[in-house]
């Protein structure tokens, strides 16, 4: 009887939970801060409205086990929500495989914004500022929690007003230092790039030379096999 109790129990606060996530999904129309919202013209014209910045949530909402993780560690979290609600205006831009999860009106929108932004996987977090310039991009994170996320879209955030935050002398260290990064970064993909070419030709050039080789193998096994079957018949007289 306890156990039929615990579960009920159980169960009753798993149902109450998934209402609690029912009722924050996105709206398909309009934008109020800290709210996720599927309308990005609406988004758009609540930015330019309060001065706020655009969080965009690139996700694949009911197949993404990191994009599910990140919805409970943060996102569902009451701190989150408290923060976004004064700093954020959220836009929601989902690929979900279940189609009827999003409008057919933002199909399209959705396709274009993450074009656009460059997106190729999910979830990506884009931030712009009001006036729609990308001023920084997230993911997610295996050992992250709300308060370490929530630095990381600070530190974000504190990019647009940097010239007003730091000296003459410190802010043309720090536009050097963004130069040396961009460099190493460039010198990183063309060796990424120069890596996958050769690895490219060395798969080409193994199957040209394996082929006939495999061809001699497929000639010994058959021989093999031949001979099998003749001890396997002498087996049964």
């Amino acid at each position: 009887m306890k156990q039929t109790v615990r579960t009920f129990v159980a169960a009753l606060a798993a149902c109450v939970a998934c209402a609690v996530w029912a009722a924050e999904k996105p709206a398909t129309e309009g934008a109020e801060l800290g709210k996720w919202t599927m309308d990005a013209p609406a988004a758009t014209a609540l930015a330019k409205e309060t001065g706020k910045p655009i969080f965009i949530h690139f996700t694949g909402s009911d197949w993404c086990g990191w994009c599910k993780l990140m919805d409970r560690r943060v996102f569902s979290q009451k701190g989150w929500q408290d923060y976004a609600a004064k700093e954020l205006v959220l836009l929601w831009v989902d690929f979900p495989r279940d189609k009827s999860l999003v409008p057919e009106k933002f199909v399209q929108q959705n396709k274009d914004l993450a074009a656009k932004h460059g997106v190729e996987g999910y979830p990506t977090y884009v931030i712009l500022d009001p006036d729609g310039k990308e001023i920084g991009r997230l993911g997610a994170s295996g050992e992250g929690t709300l308060e370490s996320f929530l630095d990381e879209v600070r530190d974000v955030l504190l990019l647009k007003d940097i010239e007003k935050l730091l000296s003459a002398e410190d802010l043309a260290a720090y536009r050097a230092a963004e130069k040396e990064k961009a460099a190493v970064e460039g010198r990183l993909e063309a060796l990424q790039k120069r890596f996958m070419e050769e690895a490219k030709a060395m798969q080409e050039r193994f199957q040209k030379e394996a082929e006939p080789i495999g061809k001699e193998y497929e000639a010994a096994q058959k021989k093999l096999d031949a001979l099998m079957d003749k001890a396997r018949a002498a087996a049964k007289k």
